[in-house]
């Protein structure tokens, strides 16, 4: 059950993001990734692996890339507590193509 909350909240935490920087194309997106890993000096991976819910991230990586990227935590808070499941299994959907 913890194993599957953990999922959950992953895919929740990168669906959010994604929603809250607004960019589906994926060449803007990798830039964005870079952009953002300079500004709070964190390796690009980290936040690719953030934003395509490969890792589930410490509070502090989280809260480093919301400020990055302009936003606050309640900024990041509405989107992610509006989620809907329907929105979280299109971004599986979308995952799984990549």
């Amino acid at each position: 059950m913890k194993k599957e909350l953990e999922e959950n909240i992953k895919f929740r935490i990168a669906a959010s993001l994604r929603k809250l920087i607004n960019c589906e194309d994926i060449e803007l997106l990798s830039d964005s990734y870079n952009k953002i890993a300079l500004a709070i000096d964190m390796r690009k991976g980290t936040v690719s692996d953030t934003f395509n819910a490969n890792s589930k991230p410490s509070s502090s990586t989280l809260l480093m890339i919301i400020n990055a990227m302009g936003y606050s935590l309640s900024d990041f808070a509405k989107i992610y507590e509006s989620m809907t499941e329907a929105e979280i299994r299109e971004f599986k959907k979308i995952r799984r193509k990549k």
